[in-house]
């Protein structure tokens, strides 16, 4: 186009020039970039800014809201197992199976205790006391497995006395005794449920044992006729919801902490004592409004002038406080449990916690817009002038020719205006020049396009290699989940994969509303026969007894594991308590045939089985625990009804 317009052919006509205000060229090239990144730059920095506050203020609000659904599910799942154990225990006395005349020594009284602490780690106690004021109890010590039977009766002089307690679940030694004498009838936990009629929440209270802290779920106890026997308490460490506070993830700085509707601490993630000292007085509540540690008391103090006070929270809040000069985010939730018993749950988090990588990130960002935009100012300035000083002189030449001026000359020491005044003549070099770089461009795409084949036959043959590794990965893996759940002894499933079907069909059963069965079995006098017939000859009998059990489970959905030493269990989802029978029944008779010879049996010349059947509909106020429980007391039943018995546990909500 430059080389048409300067060999056109001057026609010696002059165009009259219209005078008017206008703009350089400098001037029109910088000003109009400078005010674009000046504006884009501000923009930027401040969307950054208050995008950054609310993307703060959102996962805040998101992570308290995990925090407080975490420890809701948590309190709700430690809490349900007291009341389940005190059912149990007011079940088994109406049923007869557990003797309250606690003056005297019962071994099946105090295996049944010990089962109970066995199948629920989290109790601290479970306490029985009688209106004659005998008591017996078994605790779990802290810092320590074993559990201990405490005892107080005539024999006793009803002084505590503590005893060892051996694998059977019997009292063996006796450890201490404790003085002066203990009266169940005086302990809070007996009378809060005496004065209720009715199973009840006792009020937080402090152990013997300096530093423990419980509360107890009491229940009365009453015969067939509806007379009133004792109290059945047990007793849950608030040191063990003290303790998975102070594990659960808030923030560098944050805090999650308990506390009833009147104000007094229950449990925090400081792992603050819910009970102050002082000196010659018995140990009192601590009231959070006093806490020491300075979050959780202004938190607390906030609240109440907020709110006012924790009774007055009905359903949950989110807050923003300032105090001392920081920011904090906060969240307090209403807990509810059964039988009277009402916290609240509060989650704070200094704002400082999650703004500080924000804040930084903000001035760092400050920081680079300021360069930046100094920097694009003095370059485009720079190139301004630079683009504009051949453009001005190649108008001042064209001005020149407008006027009839030809003397103008691009002079060759000159380069810009040398390359404008040598453009028209520049386009048949730069075909030539074109034409050339096209050849050196087509062989150097044949060339790029031979390397592209090599590696890509390269990365295929990695591909392939990779792929073999996977495979053989696969393999391994799967063959050490096959290891994982499955008993070595009797290739059948083992107590984890039991644990995990479990868990899985209960779900499944729930959503679906479709029964689901558990079906226990003990091989009868095992012991006895591995000592007869020796470790070998017992390995042998429980590999048969395991492919008689599964053969009897048939369908694709049941699961035959061994639950630990002789005992087996059979999970039958889809299944009613009348198909359950018919499998434990088929049990029964396919170990009947298989005809193993056990001279130590008392009940057969042949091995036996108790077996014990419970099943139920899930629902969501019933746990895969309680099937369990009601399987294992049919088992039992089972073994004190003269073994080799099939037991049926009847339960609420039963199919």
């Amino acid at each position: 186009m430059l080389h048409k317009i300067f060999t056109r052919p001057f026609t010696g006509k002059r165009e009259r020039s219209q005078p008017s205000r206008k703009l350089s060229l400098p001037w029109m090239l910088t000003v109009p970039f400078i005010l674009q990144i000046g504006t884009a730059v501000s923009l930027v920095g401040y969307l950054s800014y208050r995008n950054g506050q609310h993307t703060v203020e959102d996962l805040t609000n998101q992570l308290m809201n995990s925090v407080g659904n975490r420890v809701e599910q948590k309190l709700t799942s430690y809490l349900a197992v007291p009341w389940l154990v005190n059912q149990s225990n007011s079940d088994a006395v109406v049923r007869g199976s557990l003797d309250l005349n606690l003056d005297r020594s019962n071994p099946q009284r105090e295996q049944y205790l010990w089962q109970q602490m066995q199948l629920f780690p989290n109790l601290a106690w479970i306490s029985l006391g009688t209106e004659t004021g005998d008591s017996l109890g078994i605790w779990r010590p802290e810092n320590s497995e074993k559990l201990q039977f405490s005892m107080s009766n005539r024999s006793t002089q009803y002084f505590g006395t503590y005893y060892a307690i051996n694998d059977q679940g019997m009292h063996t030694k006796q450890l201490k005794v404790e003085k002066p004498a203990f009266d169940p009838r005086t302990r809070p936990w007996y009378k809060a449920a005496i004065d209720a009629k009715q199973g009840i929440w006792t009020s937080i209270y402090a152990g013997f044992t300096p530093g423990t802290v419980f509360i107890a779920a009491s229940q009365p106890l009453y015969d067939r006729s509806g007379k009133l026997l004792g109290v059945s308490g047990i007793d849950v460490s608030l040191l063990g919801i003290q303790k998975f506070l102070a594990q659960t993830p808030v923030s560098h700085t944050g805090q999650v902490f308990l506390v009833d509707q009147s104000g007094l601490l229950v449990a925090s993630s400081s792992e603050e004592s819910p009970f102050r000292t002082i000196v010659g007085k018995p140990p009192e509540r601590r009231s959070v409004m006093n806490s020491e540690t300075p979050l959780i008391r202004s938190t607390a103090r906030f609240i109440d002038r907020k709110f006012g006070g924790f009774q007055s929270i009905q359903q949950a809040q989110n807050f923003q406080f300032d105090n001392a000069g920081q920011h904090y985010f906060g969240r307090v939730v209403s807990f509810s449990h059964e039988r009277g018993l009402n916290w609240s749950i509060v989650i704070v988090v200094p704002a400082a916690d999650v703004m500080a990588g924000i804040n930084a990130n903000n001035n760092l960002t400050i920081w680079l817009c300021l360069i930046a935009l100094i920097v694009v100012i003095l370059l485009n300035t720079f190139i301004a002038r630079w683009l504009a000083k051949p453009i001005m002189e190649l108008s001042q030449a064209s001005q020149d020719i407008a006027q009839g001026n030809f003397s103008y000359k691009p002079q060759p020491s000159h380069p810009n205006v040398h390359e404008i005044s040598s453009l028209a003549v520049s386009f048949g070099q730069m075909s030539q020049e074109i034409q050339s770089s096209r050849s050196q461009l087509e062989e150097y795409s044949r060339s790029l396009e031979q390397q592209v084949i090599d590696r890509t036959q390269d990365l295929q043959a990695e591909i392939e290699r990779r792929s073999v590794a996977e495979v053989a990965l696969q393999r391994v893996n799967k063959e050490l989940s096959e290891i994982a759940y499955i008993d070595g002894l009797t290739k059948i499933a083992n107590r984890r994969q039991f644990d995990d079907r479990l868990l899985q069909e209960w779900r499944r059963m729930q959503r679906e509303q479709k029964p689901l069965s558990l079906i226990i079995c003990d091989v009868d006098f095992f012991k006895q026969y591995n000592d007869t017939y020796g470790h070998s000859g017992g390995d042998e009998c429980l590999c048969l007894v395991a492919k008689s059990i599964e053969a009897a489970a048939r369908r694709a959905a049941d699961l035959v594991a061994r639950y630990g030493g002789e005992e087996f269990v059979a999970l039958l989802p889809n299944t009613p308590l009348v198909g359950a029978m018919e499998v434990a029944k088929s049990i029964q008779v396919r170990v009947q045939n298989l005809q193993i010879h056990h001279q130590k049996s008392t009940v057969s010349e042949y091995l036996t089985l108790s077996i014990g059947v419970s099943g139920i509909v899930p629902s969501e106020v019933t746990t895969p625990e309680e099937l369990l429980i009601y399987a294992d007391q049919a088992l039992y039943q089972a073994k004190q009804a003269g073994r080799n018995q099939i037991v049926v546990s009847q339960m609420n909500s039963i199919i």
